[in-house]
């Protein structure tokens, strides 16, 4: 019998969870929206179990905040947004470090063949498919690191990252750049140079985290009637 790992089946809540973790992150539900259970579920048509989990999972990625009847969305400042990238970036740094120290050929195989997807994405001009190789190279420190903590630690925060990297987007002009910029930095992952590869690695997170931090959109004008 072959020794294969089940493969993985997104549940209802993780997937409703995904859509309102979009349409939060792209400005479609305001700050302070409430989430009621019973409407979110006549809403996507489903039962309350599905929308209880999703609440859960936004709830620990910071996106929602309240309990009960009393949960309303949260956005992301751009203070938000450096807390966020200042934990991936102590998180990052631990898994290359040890990454590098677990296997070089495995982790340099696999950035190889996000590297090619990006080369791709940059030939196709899409962004969309240039962010998904993007989150497929970094997740690869995670993965050959082999330290299960902290890839649930990755795996909690990935998906905000992730939605926040598809939202900002990148210019057609940043994508060829940001690609030789990667293979840089595969580059010196490949030749063990772990002291160069922190920095570099600093600096790449240092100007993504400016990016996010650009694009999120101001806060809605109070009209002066409110108060």
């Amino acid at each position: 019998m072959l020794n294969v790992s089940p493969i993985r089946v997104e549940s209802l809540g993780e997937r409703l969870a995904g859509e309102l973790r979009r349409r939060i992150i792209m400005g479609e539900l305001a700050a302070g929206t409430r989430l009621v259970e019973e409407e979110l579920a006549e809403s996507f048509r489903v039962s309350r179990g599905p929308v209880r989990d999703a609440i859960k999972i936004l709830r620990a990625e910071g996106l929602v905040a309240g309990t009960g009847r009393n949960v309303a969305t949260r956005s992301l400042t751009a203070a938000d947004i450096d807390e966020l990238m200042a934990l991936r970036e102590s998180f990052e740094l631990l898994a290359v470090e040890r990454a590098i120290a677990a296997g070089r050929a495995d982790l340099a195989r696999d950035l190889d063949a996000a590297l090619a997807d990006m080369d791709a994405a940059v030939a196709d001009r899409s962004s969309t498919d240039f962010t998904a190789a993007d989150i497929r190279f970094h997740s690869a420190f995670f993965d050959a690191a082999g330290l299960t903590r902290l890839g649930v630690l990755w795996n909690q925060f990935r998906p905000t990252i992730e939605g926040l990297l598809y939202a900002s987007g990148k210019r057609m002009d940043d994508l060829a750049p940001s690609a030789r910029e990667h293979r840089d930095l595969a580059g010196l992952i490949a030749a063990g140079k772990v002291a160069e590869v922190k920095v570099e690695l600093h600096r790449h997170l240092q100007r993504t985290c400016s990016r996010l931090q650009s694009a999120v959109p101001p806060p809605p004008l109070q009209k002066e009637n409110d108060s």
